[in-house]
């Protein structure tokens, strides 16, 4: 076939309602807008206990409620922050809420890394939120210590749950809630992983329950999704992303678990242990001693996970410390971002590659060829190389095209997109074109197909071609092998005698199909 031109036709996405005329950007993955709205003091927990300070020295010289008390406390509102890709029209797509550091004494979520973090997530198409939950810790017994883990817990439900109410009522924020991640940094990080993997109540620790501690009976602190607001709705979240958080004991994480983790964690870390141990070593040891629990950090996690044979994520480093996500004091390390939405987009987002169910082999170039593709997708963007025109619709598994048989190649791609227009990976078909041809046999006796000898011209039949074998002697038999490949297994006709018999090896077809 003479080389004369080469066309590229992209056909693009079509019809459907929020979707622009042309393949979409790799939406979750990379940036979408320049430019992100907030929408500050956002209620999503009314009157919450809140433990007061307890007093004493160490609170004194600290002023951080090292010594909360439980006995009194105070009904507290909470609010998140939430960022979303200005201009942005679809009314479904994920959720990564953000928490906070602090080791349950201190932060708030307008700490610049969160907000940078939320920022950089609503960039790219996400709904992100900054969320606040509630201080105080009694850091000098290992059992009311916990109690500290567990609110934070309950406050990072009730934020799940904000948004899984709001999309079975107005929508504002237009989210899908079945996909809704949490995920934050040292406290935050143990609010997200305790959210994934303490998720039933029979998995709490027995101080959470009501719990005399020095004269004093400590009020039960309720179920998982009995503070805060929404409680009809689950604050399990569906993914979470962890930056050096930890977990009370790796037990938690039981084979089967729909909901995976992707981690950051620095064996440098001398607040959060990178294994196994106290928190706070290197600070409490020296004023109070022993008295919190050991926890379990990402290492430790991400033995679990391969143990019990769940996917996860673990980017493991050496020289980062406790904040491995703070490049700086104002920039994030450059693969915090690419690691969670990456991740997250793979485990989560993206569909199945699409798998082609047409005829690679064009005989009529003259006619329109139509494409179909086996798959789950909700939006499909096909794009043809070597083609003269096309008809497509971007909600539709099918497209048509009109090949240009002077281009040097030919072939169609397709891109599979989800509701939440995630992108998937593309499949391509090479498309060869063809003439409608004549192929006969031209020998007798015990004979290969795959022989182009036998044949006149010598070459092996195509899908393309009618073969006629009209003059063989009695007793000819032509062997299809299996290894032939697929294309030379098809003929458009045949045309022979009873003298000849074609015999298919082990595994081997023929279609003859007009």
């Amino acid at each position: 076939m003479q080389v004369m031109r080469t066309k590229l036709i992209i056909l693009v996405l079509l019809v459907a309602t929020g979707v622009s005329a042309q393949l979409l950007p790799d939406r979750y993955r990379e940036t979408i807008t320049n430019t992100v709205t907030v929408t500050r003091n956002v209620k999503f927990s009314t009157g919450v206990p809140q433990p007061t300070f307890g007093g004493g020295f160490y609170e004194f010289v600290s002023g951080l409620p090292v010594n909360a008390d439980e006995s009194d406390t105070d009904p507290v509102d909470l609010y998140m922050d939430i960022f979303v890709p200005t201009g942005d029209t679809l009314t479904q797509r994920p959720v990564a809420i953000v928490a906070f550091g602090g080791g349950f004494l201190d932060g708030t979520r307008d700490h610049w890394s969160m907000e940078q973090i939320a920022i950089q997530l609503a960039a790219r198409g996400y709904v992100a939120a900054t969320m606040d939950y509630r201080l105080g810790m009694n850091i000098f017994d290992e059992d009311v210590s916990i109690r500290a883990v567990y609110r934070g817990l309950q406050d990072g439900r009730s934020a799940v749950r904000f948004f899984r109410a709001d999309a079975a009522g107005s929508n504002t924020y237009g989210v899908d809630p079945d996909h809704i991640y949490i995920g934050g940094h040292s406290a935050g990080g143990f609010v997200a992983l305790h959210n994934l993997y303490l998720d039933k109540d029979v998995e709490r620790p027995a101080s959470t329950r009501t719990w005399f501690y020095e004269g004093n009976w400590l009020p039960d602190q309720g179920g998982l999704d009995d503070v805060g607001d929404n409680t009809t709705y689950s604050g399990h979240a569906n993914g979470a992303f962890s930056l050096a958080g930890a977990l009370g004991y790796t037990t938690l994480i039981e084979g089967g678990e729909a909901e995976n983790t992707v981690m950051f964690h620095s064996t440098d870390d001398g607040t959060v242990p990178y294994t196994s141990g106290q928190p706070f070593s290197t600070i409490l040891a020296f004023v109070i001693g022993d008295d919190l629990p050991d926890v379990f950090g990402s290492n430790a996690i991400a033995s679990r996970f391969a143990a019990v044979g769940l996917d996860y994520q673990f980017y493991s480093y050496t020289s980062r410390g406790h904040d491995v996500h703070e490049a700086s004091s104002t920039q994030l390390y450059s693969d915090i971002i690419p690691g969670i939405t990456d991740y997250l987009h793979s485990r989560y987002l993206e569909p199945l590659p699409l798998t082609f169910v047409s005829d690679s082999l064009v005989c009529d170039v003259t006619d329109s060829a139509v494409y179909e593709v086996d798959g789950l997708a909700k939006y499909y963007g096909w794009q043809a190389t070597g083609a003269l025109g096309t008809a497509t619709d971007s909600t539709s598994s099918t497209a048509t095209v009109l090949w240009d048989d002077t281009a040097p190649s030919t072939a169609i791609e397709v891109t599979p997109y989800s509701r939440l227009l995630a992108r998937g990976a593309s499949t391509t078909l090479g498309v060869t074109l063809s003439e409608v041809d004549s192929v006969y046999l031209m020998q007798s006796g015990l004979l290969s197909w795959a022989d182009p000898a036998i044949w006149m011209p010598t070459r092996i039949p195509t899908g393309c071609d009618h073969v006629v074998a009209g003059s063989v002697t009695p007793g000819t038999i032509v062997t299809v092998p299996s290894a032939l490949l697929p294309v030379h297994q098809r003929i458009r006709s045949l045309t022979t005698t009873s003298s000849l018999e074609i015999k298919l090896s082990a595994g081997s077809t023929l279609h003859i199909k007009d």
